[in-house]
């Protein structure tokens, strides 16, 4: 073997390590949303920067030379089609970001709101729901839910958008005093979740 065969190193195509990277990441967190009900996978697809910082790291070491990257014609189509992939994610967390409750998927779902009520029962709830009522000072809201599996958060808001209780998960029962008149919010999002909540004025 010549001395230059012995010092040839093995090379990789610039962007494999950042696909690598990805895959894993992208089944790890898929892997998790299947047996931690609260994990919220949205924050991977918040990440998706993250791709293109890996990804220009990359082509910079194969511009710098060395030998261990390669960056033929076949690299860069496969940087192209991660820069894309990574864009979409990117576009995507910024829709969601700015239309946070456009999703819900509900299945045997029956709700009823009206003024002093906000109720729900469902088979399968995924995603955002509210209701609004209108409460008086001294009165209390009872709130109570009850989830066969999945998770589901909680937020209670005035007319000014100020959070007066929040809960996550909430299940059980729960009395919430009202200190003044006027419009509150009930917030509520769920995550894979199959029971039912109810919101009632005391009395």
């Amino acid at each position: 073997m010549t001395a230059a065969g012995s010092e040839q190193r093995p090379q990789r195509r610039a962007g494999t390590f950042t696909l690598g990277v990805t895959l894993v990441a992208a089944g790890a967190a898929m892997l998790a949303s299947w047996f931690w009900p609260g994990f919220q996978p949205q924050w991977l697809v918040n990440a998706s920067p993250v791709i293109l910082i890996l990804l220009g790291i990359e082509v910079l070491i194969a511009a710098g030379g060395g030998g261990r990257v390669r960056y033929d014609w076949a690299g860069i189509i496969l940087c192209f089609l991660i820069t894309c992939a990574a864009l979409a994610m990117y576009a995507a967390a910024w829709w969601f970001e700015a239309n946070p409750y456009d999703f819900r998927q509900a299945d045997h779902c029956s709700r009823m709101e009206n003024e002093t009520c906000y109720q729900m029962d469902y088979g399968y709830f995924n995603g955002y729901d509210s209701g609004t009522l209108s409460l008086k000072a001294g009165q209390v809201l009872l709130g109570e839910a009850g989830s066969d599996s999945g998770w589901l958060e909680v937020t209670v808001c005035d007319e000014d958008g100020e959070t007066i209780w929040e809960q996550s998960p909430f299940e059980g029962r729960q009395r919430i005093e009202i200190s003044r008149d006027g419009l509150y919010t009930v917030e509520v999002f769920g995550q894979r979740a199959r029971g039912y909540f109810s919101f009632n004025v005391e009395g």
